[in-house]
């Protein structure tokens, strides 16, 4: 485990020294650097981390990380914002499913009997997140080979456009929308006054404890839902100087999130014997993009918001929080981790519906 913290962390600096001190690197941006260099890692080496590290960086590191951006957010901008992405992310999940059922039907000799399986994983997964994908496998349990290889396409699939919509997103040139109260300057101040980042770590911190005391407290709520209602509650508190740094250093503990991503997407597993898995997988993805980008130009929606809400589907609000921030949209943190808990409410459901379907097909 220690040497796979080691590795994590060590890529993660790269990619912070190279998104800054290079053209291409200031360009991509770390969030896709890093990515980047954890996709390059692990099929070039051939290595993975321990699962008992990726589940350390995806855990507690990742929820400290959100709690640190929510921490910058406020209410007042909250229902505004949340309405752009509403209608995009439910014409992304009503994407996805068409794309499910179409796959599986084209696909299908290539599927064979594992078709009504992938088609209720995939319909989850990309319908609100991987909390869909594990609910879903739990209720149908495929075989392992055939969860390890469905697993291996989400992430791949998952990555890739991630870091396509980040380009399209940043090529766009959209203006970008600081936390309120905030300007890029005091922001870059606030990364190098080490006061503001210790009391940033200390409301992150706090965050985390309250949400755990909580999560025992009340076992049936979702952790994620927990986490995001104490970071707002506390982000309206009194003291907002002493948050300032918060939006900062979430922007930076989170990228060690997106190494893991790349390091848990191997392509030679899925080259040998999962190419139908994969491309699977792939169609419902851009299939899903494609629909997204053509309804946002005809109904003219915001290009970061189109994105957003489709990341929200595809990749849950963890992901879709990470894509904002990535994108400088720091006003659809909070509604794009709103959407993506909708997600999880109607994504397992439409799994095991998907997996009937095209089982009685």
């Amino acid at each position: 485990m220690v040497l796979s913290l080691l590795v994590i962390l060590l890529l993660t600096v790269v990619g912070w020294v190279l998104s800054r001190s290079t053209a291409l690197g200031r360009q991509l941006g770390m969030t896709m650097v890093v990515l980047l260099l954890g996709l390059l890692f692990t099929n070039l080496s051939g290595w993975t981390p321990a699962p008992q590290a990726t589940g350390w960086v995806s855990g507690p590191l990742t929820s400290l990380a959100i709690a640190q951006l929510l921490l910058a957010v406020q209410l007042e901008r909250l229902w505004p914002d949340a309405r752009k992405l509403f209608i995009p992310f439910v014409a992304a999940v009503f994407s996805t499913l068409v794309a499910v059922l179409a796959g599986a039907w084209f696909l299908g000799p290539l599927l064979g009997e594992q078709a009504p399986v992938l088609a209720g994983l995939f319909t989850a997964t990309f319908s609100g997140g991987s909390l869909n994908f594990v609910s879903v496998a739990r209720a149908l349990q495929p075989p392992e080979a055939l969860l390890l290889l469905a697993t291996a396409a989400d992430h791949v699939v998952f990555a890739i456009w991630f870091a396509l919509s980040l380009l399209i997103g940043k090529r766009a040139e959209e203006p970008a929308v600081e936390p309120v109260g905030s300007s890029a300057a005091s922001l870059a101040q606030d990364r190098q006054q080490p006061a503001l980042l210790a009391w940033s770590l200390l409301w992150g911190v706090g965050i985390l404890l309250i949400s755990r005391l909580l999560g025992q407290l009340l076992p049936a709520v979702p952790s994620i839902l927990l986490l995001t209602t104490v970071a707002l509650v506390a982000a309206q508190l009194p003291g907002q100087i002493s948050r300032r740094g918060c939006y900062g250093s979430g922007l930076l503990l989170i990228q060690p999130f997106f190494v893991v991503i790349g390091l848990s997407s191997p392509l030679a597993g899925l080259l040998a014997e999962g190419i139908p898995v994969l491309l699977f997988a792939a169609w419902i993805v851009a299939l899903q993009a494609g629909v997204l980008l053509l309804l946002r130009r005809w109904r003219r929606w915001s290009l970061g918001a189109t994105l957003v809400a489709s990341q929200a589907a595809i990749g849950g609000p963890s992901t879709a929080l990470a894509l904002a921030t990535s994108l400088g949209r720091s006003d659809l943190a909070l509604p794009s981790v709103a959407i993506g808990l909708l997600g999880y409410l109607v994504g397992t459901y439409l799994g095991l519906i998907a997996a009937v379907v095209v089982g009685g097909a």
